[in-house]
């Protein structure tokens, strides 16, 4: 996940994107902007979104002092939960209507939560000015709040970064306090004291980070001091001390966020809609073309219907046209194709094709001038049928005696005579073997 973190300040734009994930974090590029009257914060901010590759998420970190927070108990382990109760346990105890806020919460210890507000003018006019330079920010937060995700950071002390000082306790943030100015000695010296009166546990270290690493030489610090180092399997990512110290804090923004520990403020009516604006807009794109694509099939579908249907029909009648062609005197059948199959597995019962046509020529040698003609001759193994028409009852008499050679047996049908005065017979037989 690519994340392009922004944090302002009253003269700079720091700017650092970074690719997290499981494995591995890669730093894609910092650079760090001086604001003045000629270099405008709207400006610079165009000047990163002409730069900006990808689509990262961007992150806006505002200055820690817009922010407030208050620890409180609560009897409860879902931080969803605790983020619907919060209004209502602020309501009286802060300056402003909750209506004005806008809140978020993080855990601090057991049943201690750290619940954290800052004003929603304050932050809806950053987003609107960051969305007119060319960047909207996906989240709102602050620096300190991804402390505990700092590079090397000891799970219980204090943390100065020059102008925030921070406590951890257990890897979690319990309190911090920003500074309008830089920290000094005698500052944090105050700030501790303080806490420690009001029965607070002071950590046992201070670690400095960033710009409070000047700090390091001060005799005055009431807590053993520790500057933080790269850790070692940072080399390679943060190169030297130096830039470890640039960027550490974005380093655990960008795995805070990563890990959805971070807290963000564009919460409610400030909440990023663009993004599920954006996807609303993709998923009617995809539905309009998925519609299209069902319609196109549906008419290349009934095209092909239409298509076979004709094929159908034009061979049925086809069909129609063959059995009339070899049954002219045939009704017209229920199922042409079915006797057609079963005139061929009649021919198919015959021997051979040349035996047949061999039996047919004798029939016609045998039926001399007598015998007007033969218009059916079924031969279905050594079984012979003749149905024909002779000129008188005697040739048809005549005709069975010349077919002796050819049948074994022989026997007439019915001899029926005509107006015409030629008669009509019907003879079966039987071939002799060797006659095909």
């Amino acid at each position: 996940m690519d994340y392009l973190i922004l944090q302002t300040e009253e003269k700079r734009l720091t700017v650092a994107h970074f690719e997290v994930s499981r494995r591995s974090t890669e730093l894609i590029g910092a650079a760090s902007i001086d604001l003045d009257e000629e270099h405008l914060l709207a400006d610079a901010v165009w000047n990163v979104a002409q730069k900006m590759s990808g689509s990262p998420r961007v992150v806006l970190c505002l200055p820690p002092s817009l922010f407030a927070h208050r620890t409180v108990s609560l009897q409860l382990n879902d931080l969803r939960k605790v983020r619907e109760v919060i209004p209502a346990l602020l309501q009286g105890d802060v300056a402003l209507p909750v209506e004005e806020l806008t809140l978020d919460v993080l855990p601090a210890g057991e049943h201690q939560f750290l619940a954290l507000w800052a004003r929603k003018s304050d932050i809806s006019a950053a987003i609107a000015q960051f969305a007119e330079a060319g960047i909207e920010p996906h989240v709102v937060s602050s620096l300190p709040f991804a402390l505990p995700k700092l590079p090397g950071v000891p799970p219980d002390c204090a943390v100065c970064d020059g102008k925030t000082l921070a406590l951890l306790k257990g890897g979690q943030l319990t309190y911090f306090r920003a500074f309008d100015s830089a920290l000094s000695a005698q500052m944090i010296t105050a700030t501790l004291s303080a806490l420690e009166l009001s029965g607070e546990a002071l950590p046992p270290r201070l670690c400095l980070v960033g710009a409070g690493k000047e700090l390091a030489d001060a005799t005055t610090l009431p807590l053993p001091v520790e500057v933080l180092e790269v850790p070692p399997e940072l080399g390679p990512l943060f190169k030297n001390d130096e830039t470890f110290h640039q960027l550490a804090e974005f380093y655990a923004v960008a795995h805070a966020s990563y890990a959805g520990t971070l807290p963000n403020f564009r919460q409610g009516e400030l909440a990023w809609t663009a993004g599920d604006a954006k996807l609303r807009k993709k998923l009617m794109l995809t539905g309009i073309l998925a519609l299209v694509i069902i319609m196109l099939l549906f008419i290349n579908k009934g095209m092909q219907y239409r298509a076979a249907a004709t094929d159908i029909s034009s061979l049925n009648k086809s069909i129609a046209e063959i059995y009339h062609g070899i049954f002219p005197t045939r009704a017209k059948a229920v199922d042409e194709i079915s006797e057609i199959k079963g005139e061929i597995r009649k021919l198919v019962g015959i021997d051979t094709t040349s035996g047949y046509l061999d039996v047919l020529k004798k029939l016609a040698e045998a039926k001399g001038n007598t015998i007007n003609g033969l218009y059916e001759a079924e031969l279905e193994g050594n079984e012979l049928r003749i149905k024909g028409d002779a000129r008188s009852a005697q040739a048809v008499n005549e005709f069975k005696s010349a077919l002796a050679p050819l049948l074994t047996t022989s026997e007439l049908g019915e001899i029926k005579s005509r107006p015409d005065g030629t008669f009509t017979f019907r003879l079966t037989g039987t071939l002799k073997e060797g006659a095909k």
